[in-house]
């Protein structure tokens, strides 16, 4: 799954359409992290095998084998699975609101999704199939990812959603999402921090740089990062190159060197160095793993 950034700053899902505003993704967790991210789109996840850590600037959840959740609109979070020697697979569904809701205020529109986009208490609802509901949800959702696999399934899909979203507005109802909402402008200036790093990792960056993209102060920057991620900004642009040279790593036959250089590193010991102690092995013996398992899912 693929992650790339708009120029309006939201990010952009691989596989979905104007045409078609619905993409299915079958992930493997256990040898990608998704970083932090957020998007317009609404998103489903269903947990096939292993668990997935689910983390948002104001909570962290664990989802096992057989749970689901969904992520509200715009919510800044990041996924993994819980356990790097116990593979994580994981259905992801997103679509764009305008997928059920029709035409700009339409009634689909305003009285069955925007009383969820608009719920700033609401960031996830966990789906743990504890009682008749959340188990006909999930049911569902198992259903839509064996649909995909068929042909002429968009319509099919696109109701199959409306029916899954009748039951979350049922079950948020029940929940009754009315805790504290979280702290917007916070959220803002860290999704345009995010972006910078995103746009310009390959560059050499400084904290002043990243500051600045949000107009706020050094300090506010380092506060912003460490209050909603828990990482400074350089810990986190350092994950990101990270995660960006194993995609090149599995994806292309440019050297190591080559790769390092791409994803802003100075130099090929420094990034080998950075590589194995992330990830335990170096990025060499990675893409020769990597290629020998043909594993394709991540």
């Amino acid at each position: 799954m693929k992650i790339r950034i708009k120029e309006n700053q939201l990010e952009e899902i691989e596989g979905l359409s104007t045409e078609y505003p619905y993409a299915y993704h079958h992930v493997n967790l256990t040898d990608t992290k998704v970083p932090w991210h957020w998007h317009e789109e609404l998103e489903f996840n269903y947990i096939v095998s292993g668990s997935a850590v689910l983390t948002t600037t104001n909570q962290s959840c664990t989802f096992h084998k057989g749970e689901g959740f969904f992520t509200n609109t715009n919510v800044l979070c990041t996924l993994r699975a819980e356990d790097d020697a116990q593979t994580c697979i994981i259905d992801s569904h997103l679509f764009h609101p305008v997928f059920l809701g029709g035409h700009f205020k339409s009634i689909f529109s305003t009285k069955y999704l925007e009383p969820v986009l608009q719920n700033k208490h609401l960031e996830i609802l966990e789906i743990r199939g504890t009682v008749p509901r959340q188990k006909k949800l999930l049911e569902l959702l198992r259903q839509a990812a064996l649909l995909q696999k068929t042909e002429g399934m968009e319509f099919q899909t696109r109701n199959l959603f409306s029916n899954i979203w009748i039951l979350l507005l049922e079950e948020i109802r029940e929940t009754e999402y009315t805790g504290n909402s979280f702290n917007r402008t916070n959220q803002e200036r860290i999704q345009t921090m995010i972006a910078f790093i995103q746009q310009h990792y390959q560059e050499k960056l400084s904290l002043e740089a990243i500051a600045r993209s949000a107009s706020v102060s050094k300090s506010e920057c380092l506060r912003c990062f460490r209050a909603n991620i828990q990482r400074t900004p350089f810990e986190y642009l350092l994950d990101y190159r990270l995660e960006a040279a194993k995609r090149l790593l599995r994806s292309t036959d440019s050297s190591v060197l080559d790769i390092a250089l791409q994803t802003g590193f100075s130099n090929g010991a420094y990034f080998g160095k950075m590589f194995r102690e992330a990830y335990g092995i170096p990025p060499g013996l990675y893409r020769k793993a990597y290629r020998k398992t043909g594993d394709t899912t991540s």
